[in-house]
């Protein structure tokens, strides 16, 4: 029986797509929701590409955002800034 509910675990935890995660560990140190977008380039390097977009808060509002993408020990990271801060992490494998 536990055999069984381990391996359902693990095929739900291979299927995560996407994650959202609140900070990214670089060489010199972690990138948070909230640093600067010259924070998250002294800590991860330039990014492997970008595109913008256009986000919307809680009220609606758009905001102009732009989404780097990095690739850190074999995990793809998408790092958006809004507003000149980090808006929102995600990874995914």
């Amino acid at each position: 029986m536990k055999k069984i509910i381990l391996a359902s675990m693990l095929a739900m935890c291979s299927s995560v797509y996407a994650v959202s995660a609140e900070s990214v560990r670089g060489s010199y140190g972690f990138v948070e929701r909230g640093h600067s977008y010259s924070k998250m380039i002294d800590v991860l390097g330039n990014p492997e590409s970008s595109y913008n977009h256009i986000i919307h808060d809680r009220n609606g509002w758009p905001h102009k955002a732009t989404t780097y993408r990095y690739t850190l020990n074999n995990l793809k990271y998408e790092i958006t800034i809004a507003d000149g801060a980090v808006y929102s992490i995600n990874w995914e494998r």
